[in-house]
């Protein structure tokens, strides 16, 4: 796709992305008038709170309980935890941009960035090894005998790790001496970088590989990249049966699911789930049309796995085996599930068989679908265990024991939290099966005393404001009390909302208190404004307003370093969408919004040095002239990524032609 004159490769991505199509394939969005809402994936949201805006150009989401916001290379960074460049190239290849600047080569500096890129030339070569006549041989055989067809090798990425020592680290060293001097993604990453990934280790002399003579099986994240790898033996003397990668800074057992990345689509479209044990299973479904299928990676379903499931889907259905150990692993995964709000099925397959084993015999799918339609209520699996076990109990004791333990047992999977009609549903079967009335049940399970809070997760580092500079003080570190703390930042917000909702205000002259007519850019300045989260914004939209250029949602909050400043930003958005109906009142409102910053201004009395006049840099026009020049002849690099740690605010791309209306209008 071709630039557009004067538009950087920031503003290039960001006009070629389509916001609600990007969220959508990470969260169930449904329509809400011209808007799209969906559970928060920033949280552990509980209903729908998060917004996506598109219309009239405005492109950012907004969650009205978190308070997360920003445009799609912001939820990139944030939901894959990438960086800018980063996010930047994803969404151009997902685009089909080629992009013409990238930031200065960073070696195989970045954490993250490094366990990429060598999980990525891990996963080539591994698919080669599977081809080669000699090295493959073992892998072929053991696949050969699982019946997985190439065409299945090929969509999960197959593998093969080699029977020798150290045929992955000979292949690092020569690649490395064919790529000297290579920078950026073409670089290999350090032998430590490798370490930490798994896919080497130290030997008694020196490194060897971290998997040999094993069947390899990619672990990707939900945009197909590999972050891990689940590897299979092949001699039956190795042990243990799989062996996985170590967490990483990009890989999480108790988050990632096997096939995410090729099942995501299926799952939102079909509004379920299916979740299976393991690798080959998940293959076998796949092969067998079941493409809403994943697996756990050899660790058993967990709360975060439930929150990562239950915003693509509303039906979970836990396929397990119908053995013991199956049954067990069914029990868990109740557990994780237990208190979200989606509808949480257990199936159990016939005859003690999994999925692979079920979906090759003569008339297998057939089968397995009757299975699915037979799963049966999470909640309803979990009484009838306590059921079967409840009856089993032999005297008083003993089923008084079974009562009270389930009831502790239900306290600490959240029932208390559960909606009303769930509870009624459970307390119900409880006492048909125990003959107890259900206020006795009730009040039993008031009496039990809930599990003493989990310490918190530590939280990410945000990024602070203004990198590079000193923070700015609160409006109460400048001697301002709450009253006129509320009132000044209220002001300062009223008239943010109508230039950041109808850029259009930005060509309009506004009445100062002393009868002076100005233009907009010299009659409102960063400096005028006290709150710092206002004063951020307003630093990073008056430049277009200086020019009289257009800008928009997406320009803005690109604009916007600080994630509080995008919040406040994406809420004034909408706030001015609210107070003017139609351009035609926008003069009438931006007059009335500076008059209220004036009569407020006027209540503190006097006017400091660090709160300048309404309107004016200095009472000396001269020193007024001088700014003004000086500001028109920086200049602006149109290819700029946007604003840097440690640097001055970088010129927007021109947004020449965009609409400027709210996202409420048109």
């Amino acid at each position: 796709m071709p630039h557009s004159l004067g538009q950087s490769d920031r503003d290039l991505v960001l006009d070629a992305t389509d916001l609600a199509a990007l969220i959508g394939e990470h969260v169930q969005l449904k329509p809400k008038g011209r808007e799209h809402v969906g559970l928060c994936p920033f949280h552990d949201d509980r209903s729908p709170s998060m917004t996506v805006v598109t219309h009239k150009g405005a492109g950012f989401y907004k969650c009205f309980s978190c308070g997360a916001a920003g445009n799609a290379i912001d939820f990139m960074m944030n939901y894959h935890k990438m960086e800018f460049i980063d996010a930047l190239r994803a969404l151009a290849q997902r685009a089909g941009i080629e992009l013409r600047q990238a930031r200065p080569d960073e070696g195989a500096g970045g954490a993250r960035r490094a366990l990429m890129r060598a999980n990525s030339i891990a996963a080539a070569w591994f698919r080669k090894a599977l081809a080669h006549p000699e090295a493959g041989a073992n892998a072929r055989t053991a696949i050969a005998a699982r019946g997985i067809p190439e065409a299945m090798q090929d969509r999960f990425g197959l593998g093969a790790a080699p029977p020798g020592w150290d045929s992955f680290v000979r292949h690092l060293e020569r690649l490395r001496e064919h790529r000297a001097g290579a920078k950026g993604d073409d670089a290999v990453p350090p032998l430590e970088v490798f370490r930490a990934a798994g896919l080497v280790r130290d030997g008694r002399q020196g490194p060897i590989d971290g998997f040999r003579n094993r069947v390899i099986f990619p672990i990707c994240d939900e945009m197909g990249a590999p972050i891990a790898f689940g590897a299979r033996k092949i001699d039956p003397e190795d042990e243990p049966k799989y062996l996985n990668s170590p967490e990483s800074g990009v890989f999480h057992k108790g988050r990632g699911l096997y096939g995410i990345h090729l099942a995501k689509k299926s799952i939102i479209d079909s509004r379920t789930a299916v979740i299976c044990e393991g690798y080959t299973d998940v293959i076998a479904c796949h092969e067998a049309g079941v493409t809403n299928a994943v697996a756990t990676l050899g660790t058993a379903l967990t709360r975060e796995h439930a929150r990562v499931l239950k915003r693509l889907a509303d039906k979970i259905v836990l396929l397990f085996d119908g053995d013991a150990a199956g049954q067990r692993a069914a029990d868990r995964a109740i557990e994780a599930f237990f208190a979200e709000p989606v509808d949480v099925r257990i199936c159990t397959l016939p005859d003690e068989l999994d999925p692979d084993e079920l979906l090759r015999q003569p008339g297998g799918r057939a089968r397995f679908d009757e299975a699915l339609a037979r799963s049966e209520d999470a909640l309803a699996h979990f009484v009838r265990r306590f059921g079967t076990d409840f009856r089993a109990a032999d005297g008083l004791s003993a089923r008084q024991q079974r009562i009270e333990a389930t009831l502790a047992r239900l306290v600490e999977l959240g029932f208390r939290s559960m909606p009303g009609l769930r509870r009624t549903m459970v307390m119900s079967s409880l006492a048909s099966i125990t003959g107890l009335p259900e206020r006795e049940l009730e009040a039993a399970l008031e009496a039990v005393r809930a599990p003493g809070p989990r310490p918190a997760a530590p939280e990410e580092p945000v990024r602070a404001a203004n990198p590079g500079r000193e923070p700015r003080p609160s409006l109460e570190a400048q001697g301002f009390n709450p009253a006129q703390s509320r009132a000044r930042r209220t002001a300062e917000r009223d008239l943010l909302s109508v230039l950041v909702a109808w850029p259009s205000a930005g060509r309009a002259r506004v009445l100062l208190d002393d009868g002076t007519s100005l233009p907009l850019p010299e009659a409102v300045t960063p400096e005028s404004f006290l709150d710092p989260l206002s004063r951020t914004i307003m630093e990073a939209i008056h430049v277009w307003l200086e020019d009289g250029r257009a800008f928009g949602a997406s320009e803005l909050l690109a604009e916007l370093e600080d994630p509080e400043a995008k919040t406040l930003a994406t809420e004034l958005l909408m706030t001015g969408a609210r107070r003017v109906a139609s351009e035609n009142e926008v003069d009438a409102r931006l007059q009335e919004a500076v008059d209220a910053f004036e009569r407020i201004r006027r209540v503190r009395g006097g006017v400091s040095t660090d709160s300048p006049r309404f309107g004016r840099h200095s009472d000396e026009p001269a020193a007024l002239a001088a700014r003004l020049e000086a500001i028109r002849n920086r200049g602006r690099d149109p290819t700029a990524f946007g604003r840097l740690p440690g640097s001055g605010r970088s010129g927007p791309a021109a947004g020449a032609g965009r609409a400027t209306g709210p996202p409420g209008d048109g």
